[in-house]
């Protein structure tokens, strides 16, 4: 949500086009249309642009309409963050990602591993760390209070109040609406101000909205509810909470730079790895569980993790980026593992043995024999 472009804009990059792509609806189909609208958009945006390399990052399915582009257009792929494994539809079309890109990037050693059990050639691949924990384990603002200020109110104190951000889990949507509505009784019960988070732009998102207003959150005291947060705000607001809850991928991944508790709930994040910070709740399904929860977490705070990053991932990429022949054959290779020869015929092999088939007509009989050039019955 919001106009995030004016992030890029803000570092001194020139914006060459911007599309419009994802179509707004209430089901998967939605989905579908929005990387079949961006497909029919990309090509004549990337004949413009004659790109040497085409960066692609995560698992967002709008992700998978640029790596297809670039693909079937013979663009060199970079793909940021694959071999991971999570929950949803996401984990289909990162390792979909993975199969069309040409090089990756990978965060942890895990995913490195993942990769090459892919068949994904090790000399492409790059283990570098994630490129956001270069800027959450360099982020030192002394100012932070006014950020959680402007954000959850005057009277709110560091670790005293918690961030949640939950999303529709694609592959079950209904029971991921019904989740949510769990959560936000469990959040209203325990009674500390919250952050909330719109849910992103995935089938069921609009359904999550509507509980939302059902239950008031958006005018409830304890209560904030936002579509945005920039990033340097959001990192401090992460950094100094008491607990944060959902199934966002960031509460698992860079949350735990910081030591903040996590609750992740639900399995949109099944297969990631994580800190000692996070505490799942696979089953989401009563109230009760969820508060409990809470009332383990809030206000607790862990070893700073970096399974995810040293905060050197972005000269590691630039290096990596500046060492890629463009003059090599752009045709991808897979190795595969050993496999026992095939029993096809090939031209080759017929020539080497200089054998020919003799069949004799003549008679009554039908003889057929394999004979040699030197005439020799074989």
């Amino acid at each position: 949500f919001s106009n995030t472009y004016r992030m890029i804009e803000q570092d001194d990059f020139d914006i060459h086009t911007r599309l419009h792509t994802i179509v707004r609806g209430e089901d998967e189909a939605a989905m579908v249309e929005s990387v079949g609208l961006a497909l029919v958009k990309l090509p004549d945006v990337l004949n413009r642009l004659k790109p040497d390399i085409m960066i692609v990052h995560g698992d967002r399915f709008d992700a998978l309409a640029l790596a297809t582009s670039a693909a079937l257009m013979n663009i060199r792929i970079l793909h940021i963050e694959g071999g991971e494994v999570s929950g949803t539809i996401d984990d289909s079309i990162r390792h979909a990602i993975t199969k069309l890109a040409h090089y990756h990037v990978c965060c942890t050693r895990s995913a490195e591993q993942h990769l090459i059990a892919m068949c994904e050639d090790h000399n492409r691949i790059l283990l570098a760390g994630c490129p956001s924990y270069d800027k959450l384990l360099s982020a030192k603002n002394k100012d932070y209070m006014s950020i959680i200020r402007m954000w959850l109110g005057e009277d709110v104190k560091t670790r005293d109040y918690i961030v949640a951000l939950q999303h529709p889990v694609t592959t079950d949507i209904k029971h991921s609406i019904k989740m949510f509505e769990l959560t936000l009784d469990a959040l209203i019960s325990f009674n500390k101000r919250t952050l909330v988070l719109f849910p992103n732009v995935d089938a069921g998102d609009k359904e999550m909205v509507r509980v939302m207003r059902k239950k008031g959150i958006e005018h409830h005291p304890n209560f904030r509810a936002v579509k945005h947060v920039p990033f340097d705000q959001f990192i401090q607001l992460v950094a100094h909470a008491g607990c944060m809850i959902g199934n966002s991928s960031c509460g698992v991944r860079e949350v735990g730079a910081f030591g903040t508790p996590v609750i992740n709930l639900g399995t949109r994040q099944t297969g990631r790895e994580t800190g000692e910070n996070v505490l799942h709740v696979r089953d989401a399904d009563t109230q009760d569980k969820i508060l409990h929860a809470l009332q383990l977490q809030f206000g607790k705070q862990y070893p700073c993790s970096k399974i995810y990053g040293d905060g050197n991932a972005v000269p590691r990429i630039l290096k990596f980026l500046k060492s890629i022949d463009l003059k090599e054959p752009l045709q991808k290779k897979f190795c595969f593992p050993p496999v026992k020869d095939n029993i096809s015929q090939d031209i080759d092999h017929i020539l080497e043995t200089q054998s020919a088939l003799a069949v004799d007509l003549g008679g009554t009989n039908l003889r057929v024999a394999i004979v040699s050039m030197k005439v020799n019955i074989l």
